[in-house]
């Protein structure tokens, strides 16, 4: 595992947030799950918030030794080995790219300079890798858009996206779970509920560090997956990710 250097700032009175490069990267990520993992036996610590490039460790109670903590993650951090991680799938996601489901399609694609098939192709063609979950619960933050895609966020966000609604802001791809203001663009709609707070052991269906993949459907598929997931006939499909 290739070692990044981290750095420590004192957040709160509760509080460490430790810092990684600022970029975008799956060693990255995979090194932050990896330290998380190593600082979750510690039970002084009440909750972990990661960021493509952070870690905001919050603690039970507030600090006072604080120098004496980041000495102790800097150990842990240093003494992290290399790993193999655990065998990784690629989640299907159906994703209609028609009028009906793609309000800003039009629009995104006058400003970036590639019709709506072009846009399409590409955004349906990648692997994308599911860094972590944020915004909103529920809400995958995915790496690996093609560049030719991106675009700066909205100067004016909108004021409710649909559920299911697949977006692009940035340098990111990501799908609403739930009704909800946004400032990316809109280009289609998945029918598949990938946010379930019922389950509360496990109310997201694709695990953090696996990978995502749009196939683009038409609406009357779309129509036919939605009525078989209320029937409870359906079934994600994931296949075995190779590098």
């Amino acid at each position: 595992m290739q070692k990044f250097k981290i750095n420590f700032f004192r957040y709160s009175l509760d509080s460490i947030l430790v810092n990684w490069p600022a970029k975008i990267s799956i060693e990255i990520s995979t090194q932050i799950n990896s330290f998380s993992n190593a600082i979750l036996k510690n039970p002084n610590i009440l909750e972990l918030r990661k960021g493509y490039c952070s870690l905001l460790i919050i603690f039970k109670t507030e600090i006072d030794n604080y120098e004496e903590i980041c000495n102790s993650l800097l150990e842990i951090h240093k003494k992290l080995k290399s790993i193999h991680p655990a065998k990784k799938s690629v989640w299907e996601i159906p994703v209609c790219y028609e009028k009906q489901f793609s309000s800003d399609l039009d629009d995104y694609s006058n400003k970036i300079s590639l019709s709506k098939d072009e846009i399409i192709e590409i955004h349906s063609s990648k692997i994308y890798y599911l860094h972590m979950y944020g915004f909103l619960p529920g809400f995958m933050y995915l790496g690996g858009l093609d560049d030719r895609l991106f675009i700066s966020r909205k100067s004016i966000p909108s004021r409710r996206i649909l559920k299911g609604s697949v977006a692009i802001g940035g340098a990111q791809t990501g799908i609403h779970p739930s009704d909800s203001p946004g400032g990316w663009y809109v280009i289609g709609k998945t029918p598949i509920n990938l946010f379930n707070t019922s389950n509360f052991n496990q109310p997201v269906i694709v695990p953090v560090a696996n990978y995502i993949k749009f196939r683009s459907i038409s609406f009357d598929e779309f129509i036919l997956i939605e009525n078989s997931i209320k029937n409870s006939e359906f079934k994600i499909k994931k296949t075995e990710y190779n590098d």
